[in-house]
């Protein structure tokens, strides 16, 4: 009686799945929102500075 292979070879395994193309692109466009929004905080804090300390 012969053994039954239980992984069948049409399935692929967890280690040879690729990214889908999509995760790159929400890499890149998080990047690019996380340093407008560092940018922009950091815009906003010198404006706060230089108002506080406009005598």
């Amino acid at each position: 009686m012969p053994k039954k292979n239980r992984t069948s070879s049409t399935t692929p395994h967890q280690g040879d799945v690729t990214p889908a193309p999509a995760s790159w692109w929400r890499l890149v466009s998080v990047a690019l929102v996380t340093g407008a929004a560092r940018h922009i905080g950091g815009l906003l804090a010198g404006l706060a500075v230089t108002w506080w300390q406009h005598d």
